[in-house]
């Protein structure tokens, strides 16, 4: 057989693009969540939210340690979820994580229920996340980040 007649190799996917599910690799799916639970049950231990001297809330990430604000990181994973939802076409508990967004953004008084309440949402969002390809969280994560850049142009 002539060397331009052989035949194609079968498309294999990347290691860890064939469908292997996030629940096989739970760090990924705590490395979202944790730093967001650290920041309810700092709400529920000391009553208050970490802020820097200009007032703006922020939160540590556990996972590398730097500082972060508070608002755009719980609107980010909103927005990841939301788009989520919209694709499979199914209601997911987000409108907690909205308001208590808008209550930390405008500094108005976090009650206990609004911590349980985003509590379980995130519960619910962590047992959905672990039942997500690992390929089809990191489109969704992309997705959400090339969204967030263009709220930035439209808005500037």
């Amino acid at each position: 057989m002539a060397g331009n007649k052989k035949p194609r190799k079968p498309y294999r996917q990347a290691w860890n693009a064939g469908g292997v599910k996030l629940r096989t690799e739970p760090w990924k799916v705590d490395a979202v969540f944790r730093p967001l639970e650290n920041i309810l049950a700092a709400i529920e231990r000391d009553g208050t939210v970490t802020a820097t001297v200009a007032g703006v809330p922020v939160f540590q990430d556990c996972n590398d340690g730097c500082w972060y604000e508070t608002a755009p990181a719980i609107e980010g994973v909103v927005a990841a979820y939301e788009i989520h939802a919209s694709r499979q076409r199914r209601a997911l508990p987000l409108e907690s994580l909205r308001l208590l967004v808008r209550k930390i953004r405008y500094s108005m008084p976090l009650q206990q229920s609004d911590v349980d309440s985003s509590r379980a949402a995130l519960g619910a969002l962590r047992a959905e996340s672990m039942e997500m390809r690992s390929d089809y969280a990191r489109d969704l994560v992309k997705i959400t980040q090339i969204r967030i850049e263009l709220d930035k142009k439209e808005a500037a």
